[in-house]
């Protein structure tokens, strides 16, 4: 069998990836735990893709009672298999949100097909709220067993109207009625569990419910999405083997490569978990790449990170409360909470401060880093296109001549025009923002290439009929930038050691023998000024490789 067949990338059906053969990481034993509470209402907040729906069909075919299903793990032999009861899986996916008033339908009709085609039954109620109090009730009386109710993404329908605050509100207000009866049918229902991506303040599950267990920031709970590193270990051991084996790199190596992209999230500062949808695709493309952002995000965190997105909210570690970024308010939307909510920022450290848990914020990962840099920096990098040649073949006939005087110029001018509202004073900073300007120059370029010696800060790939060799053989500048504020550090010995690090670390090892390579050691010194703000200082160093050197 193709080891990729075992795979299941986002498959949110818990018996479709049974019967297929693909690979479950076991988590019924969290699941137990969550039982024995012996509570009736729950609610967990994860980030998209971050396994709910398969969390939600796994407990659905537990409460059936689907035995078979669960041969080899857990629960197999820690669960009571002769108590079963009716299901209601709601998915707030489905419902059509065009106007409130089409949603109000699409929601009653999306609730009589459940009727329907699950329970055989016909409602007569006219509004979702009503329909779902009659489905209850009749499916508690047909079966004589309490119903167990599911819901995920319920906060969906708000999140896609999230931009426009008006039907914002009015889909929220219809949400509130139609969650609020689970709590008025409390004496017919054995088990409730709502996920989403954040608590909503006004929606009536969460300020009417006052028996919610909240497992979201519950360390108890916290690694039941996404993977462990041991869980990594264990079910894709052989993923990270035959990547080892492809690349000459050790399985150690892998690993650390594996975490340093894929790994960081956590919801209770201690337990650190992979993000299970780009850990997939990884092992089925066996490339590193950025999996997440494009289906991970919502559509309305997007339009902020282009609109009003402070990037001092995600380029510093925040330490805060968790009353400050655990609930939205439609009317009163803040960035912290969205970016927690969303997976862009997560649990770094959870401490008592003062008699009150405080928790430290910050980006988890590799991947989501880069997600953020190129989608913030590339709404600011924009010039006209029939500049970018003449300015291309300028910059690489200098360096033909071991010349990087208009390269240094044109990323100081690029620098300095870019709006203070992004500026942040560190290496991060200017080394996201110099890759953006030389990908603006239509450079192949590519930063942070990890490899056995360290990470590589910026790689240039280019075969181009203005660079100094015609010869077709691959040619490559390799940039590491170097960052300083001190007032007395000399730009010329730090652009010289930035030099020298690309030859100790021998950088270009991963390029072959054959490639034309041009290394630039980059220096940056910002000074602060006595008024206010700031000025920055650069200097280059350059050198062509010869076969010597490798």
């Amino acid at each position: 069998m193709n080891m990729k067949n075992e795979l299941a990338i986002d498959e949110p059906d818990f018996q479709k990836l049974i019967e297929r053969n693909k690979i479950y990481v076991d988590k019924t034993e969290i699941i137990k735990r969550i039982r024995d509470v012996n509570g009736t209402y729950y609610f967990l907040s994860r980030p998209r893709r971050f396994g709910k729906s398969l969390l939600i069909s796994t407990l659905k075919h537990l409460f059936q009672g689907d035995k078979e299903l669960f041969k080899g793990t857990y629960i197999f032999n820690n669960w009571n298999w002769d108590e079963t009861f009716p299901v209601i899986h709601l998915d707030l996916n489905k419902p059509q949100v065009k106007t409130p008033e089409k949603f109000e339908e699409s929601l009653s009709f999306y609730i009589d097909s459940i009727a329907k085609n699950e329970f055989n039954i016909s409602l007569e109620a006219n509004f979702s709220n009503d329909k779902l109090t009659e489905l209850i009730n009749r499916v508690y009386e047909k079966t004589k067993k309490r119903v167990v109710v599911l819901v995920d993404e319920y906060d969906k329908p708000i999140l896609d109207k999230i931009n426009n605050t008006e039907m914002a509100m009015d889909v929220q207000e219809t949400l509130k009625y139609f969650y609020g009866i689970l709590k008025s049918s409390s004496n017919i229902l054995e088990f409730v569990f709502v996920t989403g991506i954040g608590k909503f303040s006004k929606v009536s599950i969460f300020s009417d419910f006052n028996n919610l267990i909240d497992l979201t920031l519950d360390d108890d709970f916290s690694t039941i999405c996404g993977y462990t590193a041991e869980e990594v270990e264990k079910y894709f051991k052989n993923f990270i083997e035959k990547y080892s084996t492809l690349n000459n790199i050790s399985y150690d190596e892998v690993l650390i490569r594996i975490k340093e992209h894929y790994d960081g999230y956590s919801w209770d500062g201690k337990n650190f978990i992979y993000n299970p949808f780009s850990l997939m695709n990884f092992f089925k493309s066996l490339e590193f790449d950025n999996y997440w952002f494009e289906s991970g995000t919502p559509n309305f965190l997007v339009k902020i990170f282009k609109n009003d997105l402070n990037i001092k909210n995600i380029f510093k570690q925040l330490v805060l409360k968790s009353s400050e970024f655990k609930i939205f308010d439609v009317e009163n939307l803040k960035q912290i909470p969205l970016l927690f909510q969303s997976g862009y920022l997560t649990i770094y450290k959870k401490e008592i401060i003062n008699d009150e848990i405080n928790y430290t914020l910050k980006i988890p990962n590799n991947e989501v880093e880069k997600s953020i840099t190129e989608n913030l920096f590339e709404n600011f990098i924009s010039k006209a296109e029939n500049n970018f040649l003449l300015k291309k073949k300028k910059i690489l006939d200098e360096l033909k001549n071991g010349k990087c005087e208009s390269l240094l110029k044109y990323l100081k001018k690029e620098i300095v025009n870019t709006p203070y509202q992004i500026k942040i004073r560190n290496w991060k900073y200017y080394q996201t923002l110099i890759y953006f300007i030389m990908k603006s120059l239509g450079f192949e370029t590519r930063s942070e290439i990890s490899m056995f010696s360290g990470r590589l800060d910026i790689a240039i790939d280019e075969i181009d009929s203005y660079y100094p060799f015609n010869d077709e053989k691959g040619n490559v500048i390799i940039i590491e930038v170097k960052y300083t504020q001190q007032r007395a550090k000399d730009i010329k010995s730090l652009s010289l050691t930035a030099l020298n690090q690309i030859k100790e670390k021998s950088y270009y090892d991963i390029y072959d023998e054959e490639s034309n390579i041009t290394i630039i050691g980059l220096a940056i010194k910002e000074i602060e000024l006595k008024l206010g703000g700031s000025k920055i200082e650069m200097d280059c160093k350059i050198e062509k490789l010869l076969e010597s050197n490798f």
